[in-house]
C-alpha cells in the first residue's frame, strides 16, 4: 500500500513539474511581415536588417508588450499574400483601402505619409492627375498607389516594377517620366541625384495624405486589441525622435526652423524687402527644393542664433564658423563653406608683412582665426573692434592701418559704402574659416537628414550660387580654384605608369565637339579635355576615330578603347562602364525648316517624325516623353540635317553646339535651330572601360579644374560666329585682272560686274542672316519676341536689376475662353484675335519693356525698372479695362478676357524659372477666381 502511495505521489509531482515548465516556455513569438524597400518607412539595410520608422516603433511596441516578434521582409505585393496565407500574424503597416477592408482587419494607424506622384521636369505644367492620361504611370506592384490613381482616373495607364529599387532603375533609364511614390522615396539622396536633379519634389501632385495602419486576418480581434494598447502605451517623446530620425522632421510640425545671423551680406542678411536672403539662404532654399521639407528662417545675433538651437526654438543654425577654439557644444551637421579672410590696408599698399611692424591693425573679437593671426604676426598689435562700422572708421581716422575680416563680407561693404577705392587687399595673407550647419546632438535622425538633402546638391549648383553672391573670384571654392598641377601620390603615379597606351575613342565628323582636321589629327572640345588629361596625369593617350556613333560605343563597351568623351551617364550604360564626374554642358537642340513654327518644348512635336542618331541614349527617353512621335534614326549629324532638308524627317535633334557649328557653315540656309527646354540642362561625361576604373577618380580631379572660364576659353578655340563670305577668291581675281587693264578694257568692266556680284551676294547673306536671327526670336503670327529672346531678355534683366538693387515685375497674362472661340468662330478668327490682342498688349507697356508670345494664349510682359508693385498692377489694370469691350473681326463680335499673374524681382523669386514659375500658379489662382482679375503674390 506505501508503494502504491509513493507512486502517485512521484507521479503528481512529474506531473506539476511539467505544468510548471509548461507555464513557463516562452510563448511562440509574433510573425510580422513587411515591405523590403518602401524607404524610409520599412525597409532592408545594406546589412540585410529590418530598418526603418515602422520597425522602431515595432520595436519599442515589442518592449511595452513584452512580446518577442520576428520581422519578415518581402516584395511588397508578396507581403500582403504572406498576409493573406497565414503565413504571418500582422502586417507591420499598409495603406487601407476598400480592397482591403474586405480581405484584412486594420489596428489604429501609427503614421502619416503623404503619396505623391513625382514628374519629370518637363511635365511641371501639369496641374492634375488627369493631364497624365497620356503617359505611362510607374508603380510598384501590389500597392495602393495603383488603386487610389485608377478611383482618381481611371483612363491612366500603368507600368508595373517588382521592387522600388527597380521602379527608380526605370525611372533613371527613362521608361517613366511619371512615377508614384512616398514621400521622401529615394533611399540614398547622395546617390541619386540624376533623380531629384529630374523629378524635383516642386513638381509633384499629391495622390492622398495617407496612413500606415497594421492588419491582421479577419476575425482576430484580440491581437488586434493587444496592437492597440501597445501603441497607445508607447512614449510620445519617443515617437517625435524617431521621426526626426527617419524623417527630418516631426509630422505635426510644419517643417524645419533656421536660426540665421543678420548683418553678415552677402552670406546672410536680410533684404531690402525684409526677407532673408545671402548665400546660405539661397544654400537652404535649394535643400528645401531638394528634400521636400519647408524651411522658416528666424533671424538674431551670433549668441542668440546659438541659443535658439540649443533652447529648441530653432531646429538649425544656418551657418557657423565653429571649431576647436569655438566651441558651442552642437554637433555640426554639415560643413557648408569656407569663408576666406583677408588683410585690408587703408590708402597704402604693402610689399613685405615686416612692413607692418610697430603698427595696429583691426580684428573683431570672435573671429575664430585669432590665433592663427597672432602667429602669423606677432610683432603687430591687435585692436578689437565689435563691428565692420567700427573697423573702418578706425582705419579713417588713423588707429590702425587697416584690419583683418572677411574678404567677401568686407568686399561687400566698402561697396554699399562707397569706400571700395580707399582699402586695398594684401593677397599673402590669408585665412580660412570653416563654416558648419549646427543642430542639438540629441537629434541624429535630423543631422542624417540634413547632411542627406546637402549631399544631394551637385557641386555645380552649388558653384552657380556662389557666383551669384561671391564677387572676388578668389572667394570662391566651388569653381574658383587655380588650374594647378595636380599632385599624385607615388601610388597613382605607379598606376599611372603602369598603364602604358590608354586609347581614347572619338567621332571622325562631329564638330566642334570632335571631329578629324585637315592633318588627319584628334580636334575639337574633346581634343582639348584629353590634352589636359595627358598634361595633368601624365597619361600617353591615343586617339582612335571612328565613322559613327554606335560603333564607337560598341568599342568601348568591348574594351577596344579605354575611354569616350561626351558620353551620357544612364542605367543601362553604368552596368558596363564607369563614368567620369560630369564636365561639358550639352544641351540638345532641334533643326526644323525656316517656315515652321518654332519648337522649344518636346510636347509640340506630338505626332511629327523626328530624326535622331542611331545609339543616343535619347531615344528611350524622348519615346517616354512623348510616345506618339515617329523615331527616323540615322547614322550622324550630316544625315540627320539632310533628312530635314529633304522633308523625310520634321525635325532633327542633337547636341546644340554641333546642330549650331553646321548651321553656321552655310550648308543649310533653309533649316533654323531652337534649344529644347525639356533637355537643356543634360551634361556630358568621360565613359570608362570598368578595366580602367582606377582611372575615374584621377580624371575627375582634372575635370574639377574646368571651370566656366576654362569651358568659354575652350569652347570660343572651336567655335566661331564670324560670318564668311569667300572675298579671297574675288579679290585674288581682281589682282589678277588690274595687270591687264591698261590694255583690256573689256576686262575691266567684267571686274566691276563681278565686284558688284559680289558685294550683292554679300548683302543678301547678312540680310538672310537677319532674318534668320529675327525669325528665331520672334512668333511667325503675332511678331512678339518668342521664348527664346524672352529668356534672353530675363536673363538681361535679372542682371542689371541685380547690379542696380532695382525690381521689375513679370505679368504671366492667359486669355480666357480662347479654346471655344477657336472651336467656335475657327482657327482664322483666332489668329486674327491674338494678333489684336498682342497689339494692344504692346500699347499698355513702354518701350523699353518686353511682350512676348509665350505660346498658344499665353503671354508674358516684363516691365523693367518699376518703382514698386502699384505700377505692375496698374499696367494688369490698364490690360483688363482695354479687353473689356470685344473685338470686332469680319463682321462677328469676338469677347475675350484674361487672367493676369504678378510677380516683382526680387520679392516674389531671385531666378527666372523660379519668377516665371510663380506668376504662372498665381495666373492659375485669377483663372480659378473666375478669369478677368489678377493675383499677386
Amino acid at each position: 500500500m506505501k508503494l502504491v502511495i509513493h507512486l502517485i505521489v512521484i507521479l503528481c509531482c512529474c506531473f506539476w513539474s511539467m505544468a510548471g515548465q509548461a507555464s513557463n516556455a516562452p510563448s511562440m513569438p509574433l510573425v510580422v511581415v513587411m515591405g523590403e524597400d518602401s524607404f524610409p518607412y520599412q525597409y532592408v539595410d545594406s546589412d540585410g536588417e529590418p530598418s526603418g520608422l515602422l520597425v522602431d516603433l515595432w520595436k519599442e511596441w515589442a518592449k511595452q508588450t513584452h512580446t518577442d516578434i520576428i520581422f519578415v521582409a518581402r516584395h511588397w505585393h508578396e507581403s500582403l499574400e504572406q498576409l493573406q496565407q497565414g503565413k504571418a500574424q500582422v502586417h507591420l503597416g499598409m495603406g487601407k483601402t476598400p480592397e482591403r477592408e474586405v480581405i484584412f482587419d486594420f489596428a489604429t494607424p501609427i503614421a502619416d505619409v503623404g503619396t505623391y506622384l513625382y514628374l519629370h521636369k518637363s511635365l511641371q505644367g501639369k496641374k492634375s492627375i488627369n493631364e497624365l492620361v497620356p503617359y505611362q504611370i510607374g508603380v510598384v506592384a501590389g500597392s495602393s498607389h495603383e488603386a487610389e490613381l485608377h478611383r482618381i482616373e481611371p483612363k491612366l495607364v500603368f507600368k508595373r516594377y517588382e521592387s522600388r529599387e527597380k521602379l527608380l532603375t526605370g525611372v533613371v533609364s527613362g521608361e517613366t517620366v511619371v512615377f508614384a511614390g512616398l514621400e521622401g522615396y529615394l533611399k540614398d539622396p547622395s546617390s541619386s541625384q540624376d533623380v531629384s536633379a529630374n523629378f524635383p519634389t516642386t513638381a509633384r501632385l499629391q495622390i492622398k495624405a495617407m496612413q500606415f495602419v497594421p492588419a491582421v486576418l479577419k476575425g482576430n480581434q484580440a491581437l488586434l486589441d493587444k496592437i492597440n494598447q501597445g501603441f497607445m502605451a508607447l512614449d510620445p517623446h519617443f515617437i517625435q525622435q524617431t521621426e526626426r530620425r527617419w524623417l527630418g522632421y516631426h509630422s505635426q510640425k510644419n517643417g524645419l526652423v533656421i536660426a540665421m545671423l543678420l548683418g553678415a551680406e552677402p552670406f546672410v542678411d536680410l533684404g531690402v524687402d525684409g526677407l532673408p536672403h545671402g548665400l546660405y539662404v539661397d544654400m537652404w532654399q535649394l535643400w528645401s527644393e531638394k528634400t521636400g521639407i519647408d524651411i522658416d528662417f528666424i533671424p538674431g545675433d551670433m549668441n542668440a542664433t546659438v541659443n535658439d538651437v540649443r533652447q529648441g526654438l530653432a531646429d538649425a543654425h544656418i551657418g557657423y564658423p565653429e571649431s576647436d577654439d569655438l566651441k558651442t557644444g552642437l554637433s555640426r551637421a554639415w560643413k557648408l563653406y569656407t569663408v576666406k579672410s583677408r588683410l585690408f590696408l587703408y590708402q597704402q599698399q604693402l610689399t613685405d608683412l615686416h612692413q607692418l611692424k610697430g603698427k595696429r591693425i583691426g580684428v573683431l573679437p570672435t573671429a575664430p582665426y585669432l590665433v592663427s593671426l597672432r602667429k602669423s604676426l606677432p610683432e603687430v598689435p591687435l585692436r578689437y573692434y565689435d563691428s565692420m562700422d567700427a573697423m573702418v572708421a578706425g582705419a579713417r581716422a588713423g588707429e590702425i592701418v587697416g584690419f583683418v575680416a572677411s574678404g567677401a563680407w568686407t568686399s561687400h561693404y566698402l561697396l554699399l559704402n562707397k569706400g571700395w577705392s580707399e582699402f586695398h587687399q594684401y593677397p599673402d595673407l590669408e585665412f580660412s574659416t570653416d563654416i558648419y550647419v549646427l543642430a542639438r546632438s540629441d537629434d541624429p535622425g535630423l543631422i542624417q537628414r540634413i547632411a542627406n538633402g546637402f549631399s544631394n546638391i551637385s557641386t555645380r549648383e552649388f558653384a552657380n550660387i556662389e557666383q551669384k553672391w561671391m564677387l572676388n573670384p578668389k572667394d570662391h571654392i566651388f569653381n574658383g580654384a587655380a588650374h594647378n598641377q595636380i599632385i599624385l601620390t607615388p601610388e597613382e603615379r605607379a598606376y599611372i605608369e603602369g598603364l602604358g597606351e590608354v586609347k581614347m575613342g572619338y567621332l571622325k565628323q562631329w564638330s566642334p565637339m570632335e571631329f578629324t582636321d585637315e592633318k588627319g589629327e584628334f580636334a575639337g572640345i574633346n581634343s582639348d579635355v584629353a590634352k589636359l588629361l595627358q598634361e595633368q596625369l601624365q597619361l600617353k593617350l591615343t586617339a582612335v576615330a571612328f565613322d559613327d556613333w554606335h560603333g564607337l560605343m560598341q568599342a568601348l563597351q568591348q574594351g577596344e578603347i579605354a575611354l569616350a568623351g561626351s558620353v551620357a551617364q544612364t542605367a543601362e550604360r553604368q552596368q558596363r562602364l564607369a563614368f567620369s564626374d560630369a564636365y561639358w554642358p550639352s544641351p540638345w537642340g532641334l533643326v526644323s525648316q525656316l517656315e515652321q513654327v518654332s519648337v522649344f518644348n518636346i510636347a509640340q512635336l506630338a505626332g511629327q517624325r523626328v530624326a535622331v542618331v542611331e545609339g543616343y541614349h535619347l531615344v528611350a527617353q524622348l519615346m517616354a516623353l512623348q510616345p506618339s512621335l515617329k523615331l527616323v534614326l540615322v547614322p550622324d549629324t550630316q544625315a540627320g540635317l539632310d533628312a530635314v532638308a529633304n522633308g523625310h524627317a520634321d525635325v532633327f535633334i542633337d547636341k546644340v553646339v554641333t546642330l549650331a557649328s553646321e548651321l553656321k557653315a552655310g550648308q543649310y540656309p533653309s533649316l533654323k535651330m531652337s534649344l529644347l527646354s525639356d533637355l537643356a540642362d543634360q551634361h556630358s561625361h568621360i565613359g570608362v572601360y570598368p578595366q580602367f576604373k582606377p582611372l575615374v577618380p584621377l580624371i575627375n580631379k582634372v575635370l574639377a579644374q574646368i571651370d566656366a572660364r576654362r569651358q568659354q576659353q575652350i569652347y570660343s578655340h572651336w567655335v566661331s560666329f564670324s560670318v564668311e563670305s569667300d572675298n579671297s577668291q574675288y579679290i585674288q581675281w581682281l589682282r589678277y585682272l588690274l595687270l591687264g587693264v591698261l590694255a583690256l578694257s573689256v576686262v575691266m568692266v567684267a571686274v566691276l560686274a563681278v565686284n558688284r556680284r559680289l558685294n550683292l551676294e554679300i548683302t543678301r547673306r547678312l540680310a538672310a542672316e537677319k532674318r534668320l536671327l529675327y525669325v528665331a526670336n520672334h512668333d511667325a503670327l503675332t511678331q512678339l519676341p518668342n521664348r527664346a529672346l524672352l529668356d534672353d531678355r530675363l536673363s538681361q534683366a535679372l542682371l542689371s536689376h541685380q547690379r542696380e538693387q532695382s525690381h521689375f515685375a513679370l505679368l504671366f497674362v492667359d486669355l480666357d475662353g480662347f479654346k471655344q472661340i477657336n472651336d467656335h468662330y475657327g482657327h482664322p478668327t483666332g489668329d486674327e484675335l491674338l494678333v489684336r490682342v498682342a497689339h494692344l498688349l504692346t500699347k499698355a507697356v513702354r518701350g523699353s519693356d518686353t511682350v512676348a508670345r509665350f505660346g498658344g494664349d499665353e503671354f508674358v510682359i516684363l516691365l523693367n525698372r518699376v518703382q514698386d508693385l502699384d505700377a505692375a498692377t496698374q499696367v494688369a489694370d490698364n490690360i483688363l479695362q482695354s479687353l473689356s469691350s470685344p473685338f470686332t473681326i469680319e463682321g462677328v463680335n469676338v469677347d475675350i478676357a484674361v487672367s493676369i499673374g504678378v510677380v516683382i524681382y526680387p520679392r516674389d523669386g531671385d531666378t527666372a524659372i523660379g519668377l516665371l514659375k510663380k506668376a504662372d500658379q498665381l495666373m492659375y489662382q485669377a483663372k480659378s477666381a473666375g478669369g478677368r482679375c489678377y493675383r499677386l503674390a
